[in-house]
């Protein structure tokens, strides 16, 4: 567990998040954003927690979207990729492991136009 807390330390350095689909949208379209207001990394930190017991999961795709925390002066904290359908991965860990808040997340996503609702 103390593997997956660890990633805490990126988001306590957290400036700014980098949002961005893989994938460009139908219309062919780059999707992304950047979130830098403290309190929205916050609950973005929050809707990215991952279960501390889910077992890592392997996967050889790359991903659906990718959150890119950078710290002071725009230095890259960590990248974290969101797969839909088996959980978020970090290289800090082993493999993918299951959200606690999947569908809070896929709201917020949805709301900012970088995934379909």
């Amino acid at each position: 567990m103390a593997e997956l807390r660890a990633v805490d330390g990126v988001w306590a350095s957290a400036r700014s998040v980098e949002v961005r689909a893989v994938s460009a949208g139908a219309d062919g379209a780059e999707r992304s954003m950047m979130v830098g207001d403290a309190g929205e990394i916050a609950d973005l930190a929050r809707l990215l927690e991952v279960h501390p017991t889910s077992p890592g999961f392997v996967c050889m795709c790359c991903g659906d979207v990718t959150f890119t925390v950078r710290g002071e002066r725009g230095k890259v904290l960590g990248v974290l990729t969101l797969y839909l359908s088996s959980g978020l991965e970090w290289c800090g860990w082993d493999g993918q492991h299951e959200l606690v808040h999947p569908e809070e997340l896929g709201r917020w996503l949805a709301e900012r136009r970088i995934m379909a609702a």
